[in-house]
């Protein structure tokens, strides 16, 4: 037996033994990390990421992996909160990168944004989305500058999103209903976004997948889910993403 493959099964088993899974990526579940999964299939299709949207960038998370994952893209970053915004410029920047301090929705102009101040990741355009009415924080009410997918691409010159990636907390679908062209054109590949429950929760907007895979299907497959965290305490909560590829027409 080689040297080299000798020591990569002690190395293996010793990892193991301690808790550490090892595994190749071309083999990793599906499930695991969305962004090596739209590589993978990309690959199997034969299409390229060149464009990547991120709506509700926060600082930076998720632009600066696709930014790595996927070297030939220019990726869009989209965050309303100026807190955020300043921190996502000021942590990334380059030809392939640019930032817009917009908030994504179904449509254009000012819209009243529910601001969470240290829990900036739950910032949103809705008041009740499922985790400000799990967790009970108050938000102060700021405005911010609104546009839809479908507006922004056409006085871009966006004709093509590989990868639309949404976390709005609890706006999810009224983003995806401004891009309605863009979906019914059939322009989008990948979406990865972000739920809650399976189903609606009474009092809260948002955070479901099924009315988010009822708007989506047929026209898109589901692929796999990403769970990201929970909380615990109490009546359990749970984020997780989705992700949906569009069906092709031999499919």
């Amino acid at each position: 037996m080689p040297i080299g493959r000798a020591a990569h099964r002690v190395i293996k088993a010793f990892l193991e033994r301690g808790g550490y899974w090892i595994r190749h990526g071309s083999v990793l579940p599906f499930g695991i990390d969305y962004q090596h999964d739209i590589k993978r299939l990309s690959s199997i299709l034969g299409t390229d990421v060149d464009v990547f949207f991120d709506v509700g960038a926060n600082t930076g998370q998720t632009s600066s992996a696709a930014l790595s994952n996927f070297p030939s893209a220019t990726i869009y970053a989209f965050e309303p909160d100026r807190t955020s915004f300043a921190a996502l410029e000021k942590e990334l920047s380059g030809a392939r990168f640019r930032p817009f301090n917009l908030a994504m929705s179904d449509r254009s102009g000012e819209a009243p944004f529910f601001d969470y101040g240290a829990l900036a990741t739950s910032n949103s355009l809705v008041q009740n989305s499922q985790y400000a009415l799990r967790s009970g924080n108050q938000a102060t009410v700021r405005t911010v500058e609104c546009d839809t997918l479908d507006a922004f691409c056409h006085r871009h010159g966006v004709d093509q999103i590989d990868v639309l990636k949404v976390d709005t907390e609890g706006h999810d679908l009224a983003v995806l209903r401004g891009a309605n062209q863009m979906l019914s054109e059939a322009r989008v590949q990948f979406i990865y976004i972000e739920f809650n429950t399976l189903l609606p929760k009474a009092g809260a907007t948002g955070g479901a997948l099924l009315p988010i895979s009822e708007m989506l299907e047929p026209e898109f497959r589901f692929i796999a889910s990403y769970p990201e965290y929970m909380i615990t305490e109490g009546e359990l909560f749970v984020t997780s993403n989705a992700l949906f590829i569009r069906a092709r027409a031999d499919g």
